[in-house]
């Protein structure tokens, strides 16, 4: 069965707790079969959008209750994705001087990266060419970015 010409969107809104990471992951995965993505591409989109989604779960909120949103749909052979919150931005947890390799990690996989910030929380946009084969990266390129 071809997919060529059918757009359809994935929008789904979570808690932001560390349980509903599971869920949006296997969510992700659907594309996988939707679009015959290969499987390392697939795992590097899904790597991605999990870490942003788990910047939201660890510094969105500050420890209050809020949801995180992904939208992702498919567009002339490029997943697009958006992560949102509605929560404070990214900051280091008090216990964490500073922020991880997270966003050098996205940049790296993603094939555009877009982080938006403003007082109505942030947005992470990501696209991804579905017929791409990422290199394995290494900690040295996470340094690299730092």
């Amino acid at each position: 069965m071809s997919n060529v010409g059918v757009v359809p969107e994935l929008r789904i809104t979570l808690s932001a707790t560390r349980g509903s990471l599971v869920l949006l992951r296997h969510v992700l995965r659907g594309f996988r079969d939707a679009y015959d993505v290969h499987p390392a591409t697939m795992d590097d989109i899904v790597l991605a959008v999990s870490e942003a989604a788990a910047n939201v779960v660890i510094h969105a909120y500050g420890g209050r209750r809020g949801t995180m949103t992904l939208v992702a749909s498919v567009g002339d052979g490029v997943l697009h994705t958006l992560v949102r919150d509605h929560g404070c931005g990214l900051r280091p947890p008090a216990d964490t001087p500073v922020l991880g390799h997270g966003l050098a990690l996205m940049d790296h996989v993603a094939s555009s990266l877009q982080i938006l910030g403003s007082p109505a929380g942030t947005d992470v946009l990501m696209s991804f060419r579905l017929s791409a084969e990422h290199e394995a990266a290494s900690l040295r390129d996470f340094d690299a970015a730092s």
